[in-house]
């Protein structure tokens, strides 16, 4: 089973090579901090990050937080048919980072536990519920950006989603 959830995902369009890069420089805005409130009518582009020589690194824009909106990283390609976008969706590395620091402090924490002769085994369920909680947060959280973040990609391109896995 796998902890931190990730995917590979192509998408076809009938546009051309330059089509696709013009609509991308158009919807990616460099990255700005984080924003409270309500959406901002100025901002009409639905990606912040970087887009250099067919390459890419982005992200949903959203107002407020969320750790675990997915980081995309990908290209672009000409196709026999028009163009294809190649991307790989990740958990940013820092909240990686950072859970895994947290399931390694609650595993200890169910080992020396687990290993106490005087501990009362209805105590060891705490560490248990607090792993299961922190899987179920990292693929619920991720899951509904990245589905978002795939259906934003198609539309701008008016393409298809011809391969998706998780990686």
């Amino acid at each position: 089973m796998k902890i931190f959830p990730s995917d590979k995902i192509e998408i076809t369009t009938s546009l051309s090579l330059e089509e696709v890069r013009t609509i991308l420089t158009n919807n990616i805005r460099q990255k700005t901090g984080v924003i409270f409130g309500s959406n901002n009518s100025k901002n009409t582009k639905l990606f912040e990050g970087s887009f250099e020589q067919d390459r890419f690194e982005i992200q949903r824009v959203i107002t407020g937080r969320n750790s675990f909106l997915p980081q995309i990283k990908g290209h672009i390609r000409p196709s026999m048919n028009g163009t294809k976008l190649i991307a790989d969706l990740t958990i940013h590395k820092f909240v990686i980072g950072f859970m895994v620091v947290w399931f390694s402090l609650v595993t200890i924490s169910l080992i020396f536990g687990s290993t106490s002769l005087q501990t009362n085994p209805i105590f060891l369920l705490v560490p248990l519920i607090m792993i299961a909680f922190g899987i179920v947060l990292v693929k619920f959280g991720y899951n509904i950006q990245k589905n978002k973040s795939i259906s934003d990609l198609k539309m701008i391109l008016n393409g298809k989603l011809i391969h998706k896995n998780s990686i």
